[in-house]
């Protein structure tokens, strides 16, 4: 499908495969404006033969030459602008491309080439790049961008490009809960698997937490899909609205295998010759259902769960769809599955489908899951919680091997080890996480935890001065001990030795005295005492000593 395809059919498209849900209540729109004018980047004969077809809309072209010292720029005989740079930075999406030279001199001020061709914009619309590299390097380059490498693709790619002047809309694909997100707090970096799964560029850090472009996003879900905390969750369809609508038709048609394709694979879904069992879904993205989404279904009515998807092997979304099948195999290895209830399959399978493993009925006829009783309960739109009552309803069928079951290291559950001999109970880490599973001891000095909302975003071990806390990747299958408050550590509180109010622990006292014996502010005794006051008794030490006469920051 042609950009502009893509872009003029998503409103319809995603209507259509959500059914009853309302695209105005769903999500807000995303407008794009363009009016034609063309950046035409690569050398001169070829991106001017290019130019040819853009001269309708306007064009400007680009020769890049690494290594020149300056920017020279001509008009061709009709008044098009050329420049020749020695280097390009291109960044934008469809209507609003900007393109500047970045700064040849010492006044390190950019040259923006659209504002020299006195676009009123100050942007190009569409940009079509032969460079034998191509200048914009996401996996998915963003609308109204089009490489064309070789000879036979230019024709094409300026057809589509040239067809991209007025007004496109989309949806606004993503919803975004920055208070639960586990990106950053404190300056401090923690989980980045949105930023990694993106395909596009779209989502960037954005100090205490992320910040995805609406512009770049193509919807492909993988960053929802990723995410340990559902900060980041798909707008439309919201997951409980694709569980509700799953249920409602496995009910109807009482079949046993879902098998989730996108709309380019419709034609060939109609062709080919499926088991009765088998329930076709069409979806705006494939890699947009996850570990919540499968485990739901599995606990209900489905025995299998099928992807069809030919997303290249170095594909970002491809990427999440297979860390998320290995995390459901290592959890429902708990329960003693060891089939793969999730496949990932191509078009090349369906092709195939009477000779195709993942399509014969007795993968999933013989499969433990078909022998249970479905379940069905409220997700609420909650990640975590989905993915929890649906492990809850499979292990109150099945055996569960070990009351805990060990995962591999970056899974979204887990315990945090503390170092009793390094810890200081200083509460950095407490600050610092995002999802409330540590806590403080309140009233006594102590570290507390909640194994449940753990993200094992590594957070609280980054926060940690003494280095005192490690990761522990593991899912404990009684979920009233996992939400129980459990202290990881306690000391007995130091006390003031002036009031003998509680302010601190032992071994904070200890740390600081140790550490700070050697300085020359604190070569006094009596400095090194002012350490075991609390706030108050501290300041009126000083102040006392301030009205004897006597020097506190250098006592001699």
């Amino acid at each position: 499908m042609s950009d502009q395809e893509h872009v003029v059919s998503l409103v319809s498209n995603t209507a259509a495969i959500v059914g009853q849900q309302n695209l105005s209540e769903a999500t807000s729109q995303i407008q794009y404006e363009s009016n034609g004018h063309a950046l035409i980047i690569g050398v001169f004969d070829k991106a001017f033969e290019a130019a040819q077809l853009f001269k309708e809309h306007g064009c400007t072209l680009v020769e890049i030459e690494p290594g020149r010292a300056q920017m020279h720029k001509r008009l061709t005989d009709d008044g098009m602008a050329v420049f020749t740079v020695p280097k390009l930075a291109l960044d934008g999406h469809l209507g609003a491309f900007k393109a500047s030279v970045p700064a040849l001199d010492s006044s390190g001020v950019d040259f923006d080439l659209a504002v020299s061709v006195y676009l009123e914009s100050g942007c190009f619309d569409v940009v079509l790049d032969l460079s034998d590299q191509p200048v914009m390097s996401t996996y998915l380059p963003p609308f109204g961008y089009k490489h064309a490498g070789s000879a036979n693709q230019v024709a094409d790619a300026a057809d589509e490009l040239g067809d991209m002047k007025g007004e496109f809309e989309k949806p606004r694909y993503f919803n975004y809960n920055q208070s639960i997100c586990a990106h950053s707090r404190s300056k401090l970096s923690g989980c980045s698997r949105c930023i990694d799964a993106c395909a596009t560029g779209a989502i960037v850090s954005n100090g205490e937490g992320i910040l995805v472009d609406p512009f770049l996003c193509q919807g492909c879900g993988s960053c929802a899909t990723v995410c340990p905390s559902g900060a980041m969750s798909y707008a439309y369809p919201r997951p409980s609205n694709a569980i509700d609508r799953t249920r409602t038709q496995l009910g109807e048609s009482g079949a046993k295998v879902v098998l989730l394709h996108a709309e380019e694979h419709e034609e060939l879904i109609d062709k080919t010759q499926l088991h009765a069992d088998i329930l076709t879904l069409q979806v705006e993205e494939v890699s947009a259902f996850g570990a919540d989404y499968w485990l739901t279904m599995l606990a209900g009515q489905a025995s299998r769960i099928i992807l069809l998807s030919d997303a290249a092997s170095d594909d970002p979304s491809r990427h999440a769809l297979i860390g998320q099948i290995a995390l459901l195999n290592e959890l429902l290895a708990g329960v003693g599955i060891t089939e793969e209830p999730v496949v990932l399959i191509g078009s090349d399978v369906l092709v195939n489908a009477g000779s195709a493993e993942a399509l014969d009925p007795s993968t999933w006829k013989n499969s433990v899951l078909g022998t249970l009783t479905p379940a069905e309960f409220q997700t609420h739109n909650d990640k975590r919680q989905t993915i929890r009552l649906a492990l809850d309803a499979l292990s109150e069928q099945l055996s569960v091997a070990s009351p805990v079951v060990s995962l591999s290291a970056g899974a979204p559950f887990g315990q945090i080890n503390i170092n009793q001999q390094a810890c200081t109970l200083c509460m950095s880490c407490v600050s610092t996480c995002p999802a409330k599973a540590l806590l403080d001891g309140q009233d006594t000095p102590a570290l507390r935890f909640v194994e449940a909302n753990c993200l094992q975003c590594g957070l609280c071990e980054t926060a940690c001065p003494e280095s005192a806390i490690s990761l522990e990747a593991q899912y404990t299958w009684d979920s009233i001990k996992a939400r129980q408050i459990q202290t990881l550590y306690d000391q007995e509180p130091f006390h003031c030795l002036s009031c003998h109010t509680p302010f601190t622990t032992r071994s904070m006292i200890d740390t600081m005295t140790t550490k700070l014996s050697g300085h020359w502010m604190f070569s006094d005794p009596k400095a090194i005492r002012r350490l075991k006051l609390c706030g108050d008794c501290r300041v009126r030490d000083i102040f006392e000593d301030d009205k004897a006469g006597i020097d506190v920051h250098n006592p001699s």
